[in-house]
């Protein structure tokens, strides 16, 4: 670099005379003195802005924990100030992987890459859209976007043709007369304006282990893939009040807990109403949420959206999503949900008709080949799947009170017995997502390929009850069999040994069985695994939860301590009970009616040697083994009607 004194010539490059790492640090002591500068703008606007949140009522506008969240941008910009050679050093050793019989640690590839800004980016769209939804004019636009959708949603859920035709499969939206109807922008302009937009604006965050005149690196949310359009409308009865069904979608931690197998995020950004306590007629508010599918194979769905819910007349409610991209716009967006719900009309025989309406376009660019369809076909995120879960929960708690009845005697034992299987099959859940936080990577092998794509993640402690870290393994293969059938298989005990690997030789004896549903198969159970030598003496204790709904099954279990069950019978509290747990999600492919089925299998391991990035290569070895051969024995135990049993 020249002297101080002499001027630069046109076309000077102010790196040429600097070594790569003087580059670095310049570039990014740049970058962050521009970035502290943006957060006390930030501040300073916030500051200002908080005597006028209470002009909205109690809990709208900003959040209290706006100001927290400011801090700890500010603290994570200075983290990866001091990771980022780390970041920029370990970004190309994790493309290469290598695996040996004596190796003791597996070099891992990541299923997709991800830098710490970007969860930074994220965490500032978050608060811009916290922020944003509290003041007076976006109010207004957001109550008027969910009053149109609302509207949308009457239609979408009691027109029939020509709105939808009828199929085998249940209805399918017509696109032509949605258009006539709603309007819409054209897919193929759409896609233009989406380029369009990359090109001019592009909304990638700066990657701060790279110089800015060096291409950043890959996020996973730069796709400029075309959006497709899933639409599907399901209906059920059910022997409950409108109000609990709007008070479960409303109230956030409700929602969480109960659709749980679907919901892996769902975070309250700001309410934009001032009902009452309780009060749900005409309640709006702006959330983040994200879904996931029964497989980890398929890439969750993230969305910004309002919720509202309004009383539409003495008998029947509603309630609606709608993305709030037309407010928040982002060209790299890969989900947008449509107006999306259902209405819930009440009959004076105490039934109540719930039609559930999903509508959305998805990039599904990033979905396995075979797990295409069945996301296409909307059995992942269709209106049956949720409606399903809605009706399942129900039967669940209206079997769980009648057993409550003194003269039926549940122990409260057994209530802590359901309890804890609840919290089995709610980690199970959290295991199975293809979250932004689950960082699935493909099993570094050279022969897992064979069962379509297996993965495997690290699990810390804080994620579950667990004694120590983890590692859980996932796989989706195709059986030729229906997945009522691969059920049953899975959830009898009399089948175990024929499935379950480490139970061969052994005896399997159910010793408590609870039921949680009409379905047959759907209980709670404790299995005892013994040896034929010794009858008396268990070798291992199982709890196992299954149930099946009208879109999916589950069977999952744990290991557990036969003292500490029997410590749970006897009416001891579960709450500190290591819980680790394996099992199979069961579903239809999609393509074949149920003639053939998707079956996800998960394990679970510990193992205190292991970390995020570094893999122990003999239990990444034995896991594999266990899902390859448990694969082979699920699918000659259904497709031969002879091992059945």
């Amino acid at each position: 670099m020249g002297s101080n004194g002499e001027e630069k010539k046109d076309g000077y490059d102010e790196y040429q005379d600097m070594s790569i790492d003087e580059i670095i640090d310049y570039s990014r002591n740049a970058r962050h003195e521009e970035i502290e500068r943006e957060l006390e703008e930030m501040k300073s606007y916030i500051g200002g802005f908080r005597p006028r949140r209470m002009l909205f009522g109690e809990g709208s506008g900003v959040q209290s924990e706006v100001q927290r969240e400011i801090n700890n941008l500010s603290d994570s910009g200075r983290d990866n100030n001091d990771q980022g050679n780390r970041m920029a050093s370990s970004s190309s050793s994790t493309d290469n992987v290598q695996t040996s019989g004596s190796s003791h640690e597996c070099e891992i590839k990541h299923f997709w890459s991800r830098t710490g800004v970007g969860m930074d980016y994220e965490r500032e769209r978050n608060l811009h859209v916290s922020v944003s939804v509290g003041t007076e004019a976006y109010k207004i636009k957001i109550l008027d976007l969910a009053i149109t959708a609302m509207n949308e949603l009457v239609n979408m859920a009691t027109e029939n043709e020509p709105l939808w035709h009828p199929s085998i499969n249940g209805r399918v939206l017509n696109c032509e007369e949605y258009i006539k109807q709603f309007g819409r922008v054209d897919a193929a302009l759409e896609t233009m304006v989406r380029k369009s937009g990359m090109e001019q604006q592009p909304l990638q965050p700066p990657n701060l282990s790279c110089p800015s005149h060096f291409p950043a690196l890959p996020i996973a949310e730069t796709y400029t893939h075309p959006l497709q359009t899933e639409a599907s409308r399901e209906t059920k009865f059910l022997a409950v009040h409108p109000v609990h069904i709007v008070e479960l979608l409303m109230n956030n931690e409700k929602y969480s807990a109960v659709l749980s197998n679907m919901v892996s995020k769902a975070k309250v950004l700001g309410v934009l109403s001032t009902q009452a306590q309780g009060d749900y007629n005409g309640a709006l508010q702006v959330m983040v949420v994200e879904f996931h599918a029964p497989s980890p194979l398929v890439p969750n769905r993230k969305c910004y959206l309002a919720r509202h819910s309004r009383r539409l007349n003495s008998h029947v409610w509603g309630v609606v999503d709608v993305s709030l991209e037309s407010l928040f716009p982002n060209p790299l967006i890969r989900y947008r949900r449509r107006p999306s719900g259902c209405l819930i009309e009440r009959f004076r025989d105490g039934l109540c008709k719930v039609t559930w309406v999903e509508h959305c376009e998805a990039d599904n660019s990033s979905v396995p080949e075979a797990c295409r369809y069945f996301v296409t076909s909307g059995h992942a995120y269709g209106a049956k799947q949720w409606l399903s879960t809605v009706v399942r929960q129900h039967e669940r708690l209206t079997h769980i009170r009648v057993m409550h009845d003194p003269k039926l005697q549940l122990s409260t034992g057994e209530a802590n017995l359901l309890i804890l299987a609840d919290q089995m099959m709610r980690n199970f859940w959290r295991n199975l997502s293809f979250s932004r936080k689950n960082r699935w990577m493909s099993v570094p092998l050279s022969d897992a390929e064979n069962i379509n794509k297996a993965i495997i993640r690290f699990v810390k402690e804080k994620e579950g009850r667990l004694p120590g870290p983890a590692l859980v393994m996932a796989a989706t293969i195709r059986i030729p069999a229906s997945s009522r059938r691969i059920f049953y298989f899975l959830q009898d005990e009399n089948n175990r040994t024929k499935w379950d690997i480490l139970s061969h030789g052994h005896i399997v004896q159910q010793t408590r069985s609870i039921s949680n549903g009409c379905v047959p198969g759907n209980r709670v159970s404790v299995l005892e695994v013994k040896s034929p030598g010794d009858p008396d003496r268990a070798v291992k204790t199982l709890l196992q939860e299954s149930f099946s709904t009208s879109a999916c099954s589950y069977v999952t279990f744990t290991p557990v301590e036969a003292s500490s069950i029997s410590m749970i019978l006897n009416g001891g509290d579960s709450d500190n009970m290591p819980i680790a747990p394996s099992g199979f999600s069961i579903m239809p492919d999609g393509l074949t009616g149920d003639e053939v089925s998707l079956v996800t299998i998960v394990f679970q391991i510990f193992d205190s040697a292991a970390s995020p990035m570094c893999f122990p290569a003999h239990s990444v070895h034995s896991m594999y083994k266990l899902i390859t051969e448990t694969a082979k024995a699920i699918t000659a135990g259904v497709v031969d009607p002879y091992n059945m049993g």
